[in-house]
């Protein structure tokens, strides 16, 4: 009952806010993360901890920064509700590319390209642009725990011109998908359950998936770290940075610890520019060394 309660309160909001004016859908999101920042004290408190050790900063600006992240995350979920209706041309002009040439050069040397970024911006309209814009992508992700919630999100997915694979079945698939020469999307910033290693992320030792590495390790396919930023206007900027350089000690435990920092620091490098664009109230450092 709980489960099919989930996929109709989804169902109801994304018709809803999918039949929207852009602009107006975008002020909803911002209301809805106020609310969620308001109602949620022990994430707004765990975000605000986050911010305060990760940037030195005191309380007053800690908040207000959690603040802006809540909304964001608002506006990154009724934008997510408004893909199916966008068509193409329609994603092309909410968000901008630089770099798309990594691609170009990537996908000629024949063994696919993965794309890296993290739960920064908003990620699945990254998916869905770069899909629109540069090549189709397939991201490996988690599936919900809602198995109604989890089918809603993948006919969005599928509707805005993507597919996914499965976390935790999908790795010959997602081996396949560098085989055809295409883009396997992967995001590694968040502390799961998957396989990792130790890295600094903040001056703190996080537990990292290491699986970017290892299966560029394993196939040759080119590492892209590739963000999207929000605008103040409300459209997006995606930046495809230059190939990731793996370094190969021989070593496999080496390599995959020294090329897991390598990606890590870039991605907190633009959560540094952009802080209020990820996701402080995630457990980042819950696992112990």
């Amino acid at each position: 009952m709980k489960d099919r309660c989930y996929e109709f309160a989804a169902k109801l909001v994304g018709f809803c806010v999918s039949r929207l004016p852009r602009t107006l859908t975008l002020v909803i999101g911002g209301w809805l993360g106020t609310l969620v920042f308001s109602l949620a004290p022990k994430q707004r408190e765990l975000a605000c901890e986050h911010l305060r050790r990760s940037l030195t900063i005191d309380e007053r600006c800690a908040e207000a920064i959690a603040k802006e992240c809540f909304q964001h995350l608002g506006k990154t979920v009724v934008e997510f509700m408004q893909l199916p209706r966008l068509d193409r041309t329609q994603i092309q002009r909410y968000v901008t590319f630089e770099g798309v040439e990594h691609v170009e050069q990537a996908l000629a040397q024949g063994k696919g390209a993965i794309i890296l970024t993290g739960h920064f911006g908003n990620w699945e309209l990254l998916a869905a642009s770069i899909s629109a814009t540069v090549a189709p992508l397939t991201p490996i992700v988690r599936e919900l725990r809602s198995p109604r919630l989890n089918a809603l999100v993948s006919h969005y997915r599928a509707q805005a011109g993507y597919t996914t694979i499965d976390r935790d079945t999908g790795i010959r698939q997602a081996l396949q998908c560098l085989k055809r020469n295409e883009l396997l999307g992967i995001v590694a910033d968040v502390d799961t359950t998957v396989s990792g290693v130790f890295v600094d992320f903040f001056g703190r030792r996080a537990y990292t998936p290491y699986s970017p590495v290892a299966i560029a390790l394993k196939t040759g396919a080119t590492i892209l770290p590739t963000f999207i930023i929000r605008q103040p206007d409300g459209s997006h900027r995606a930046i495809i940075e230059s190939p990731l350089a793996l370094e190969r000690t021989n070593i496999k435990e080496k390599d995959l610890v020294i090329n897991t920092q390598k990606f890590t620091k870039i991605i907190e490098s633009y959560i540094r520019q952009y802080p209020a664009q990820w996701i402080w109230m995630h457990q980042r450092w819950k696992t112990e060394d």
